[in-house]
């Protein structure tokens, strides 16, 4: 089975994809959710960073029980998706992984565990102990109340290659579960981000990922007119441009690699569709026989409808100026084609 992933920026235009290769027989797509517990704070490369990366005596035993944390609330009874999508073994499988993970286990605890019981607990531990210590341990000065009696230490220190192992176990079992059909492709949503990929790609055993972009022009005014959302900046033109830049800034570095990552230009597939649907089976290498559902999924007919949304609003010409003005290198060339 192979993994397939779109990495995107927000408001990109990667359901595209998704879409486009519900169409193949012989894909499976587990919907446009995206699926971040390998990047998300608290998750597996956090994990990673910590254990194996900057290790230390509490900090690495700590990272385990935040992913053990940030698991349980993926699978918590009001966010079932996870549960669902992996078929009843999101919980069984992540504590699978942080078993194998954990080289040994003792009951104590250090002052982030007593930290994170919040601000009343910890005010209610000073006070008890000072309390005992003026009276019943008042001659013994180094004395102190054990608040936490059950709580639990985690020690972990893997080389970076047992971790990788167990990492890809992980996700390969994961996402085997979730494969009920036992499809040759699983398309899975935002698996991986668009940056630092080379760090991701070593979590699986066999992926591909699609990182699509969009014109800035219509990333502005889809959210500002269309999306009315907060997740990208649209109170000010000069605002929102900083920020695209600002996330797109790591492609200027980081070369990825081509075997696989391939970079689409969302127009692209609307205005080239031929073209670029033909380059994306072919990297794939997926048959031709096998698209058995042509724009039934994905119809660039209707998808162009999204593009050029500045001929369609009035009194934004201001705005695309300042645009056309500030990303230009991002912009879509339209009258080459």
């Amino acid at each position: 089975m192979r993994i397939i992933s779109c990495a995107s920026y927000y408001g990109t235009g990667s359901s595209a994809i998704t879409n486009y290769l519900e169409e193949f027989e012989n894909c499976k797509s587990l919907s446009d959710y995206e699926f971040r517990f390998l990047y998300d704070p608290d998750g597996v490369s956090d994990l990673e960073f910590h254990i194996v990366e900057n290790h230390h005596r509490h900090n690495s035993g700590y990272a385990l029980k935040r992913y053990e944390k940030f698991a349980k609330q993926l699978g918590n009874p009001y966010f079932k998706k996870y549960e669902y999508y992996f078929d009843g073994k999101w919980k069984s499988l992540t504590q699978e992984y942080i078993d194998k993970l954990t080289e040994f286990k003792y009951t104590g605890y250090w002052h982030q565990d007593v930290t994170d019981r919040g601000l009343l607990f910890y005010i209610w531990k000073r006070c008890l102990n000072k309390l005992l210590q003026k009276t019943i341990w008042r001659n013994q000065k180094e004395r102190s109340l054990n608040e936490l009696p059950k709580e639990i230490t985690y020690c972990s220190y893997p080389p970076e290659e047992k971790f990788l192992e167990y990492t890809r176990e992980y996700t390969d079992k994961l996402f085997e579960a979730a494969n009920r059909e036992q499809m040759d492709n699983l398309m899975i949503d935002q698996v991986v981000p668009p940056s630092n990929l080379k760090r991701y790609l070593r979590y699986f055993s066999n992926i591909n990922v699609f990182v699509v972009d969009r014109d800035p022009r219509d990333v502005y005014l889809a959210e500002k007119y269309i999306y009315k959302g907060r997740i990208a900046p649209t109170e000010s033109v000069e605002l929102f441009c900083k920020w695209y830049e600002y996330t797109r800034r790591h492609r200027k570095t980081e070369k990825y690699d081509e075997t696989k990552v391939m970079f689409v230009q969302f127009e692209n597939l609307i205005y080239k569709y031929e073209q670029t649907t033909e380059k994306i089976r072919e990297w794939l290498g997926l048959e031709k026989e096998s698209h058995k559902y042509v724009r039934e999924r994905f119809n660039p007919d209707i998808s162009i409808k999204n593009t050029r949304l500045w001929e369609k609003i009035p009194g934004v010409s201001e705005d695309m100026k300042y645009i056309e003005e500030h990303l230009a290198e991002y912009l879509y060339p339209y009258k080459e084609n």
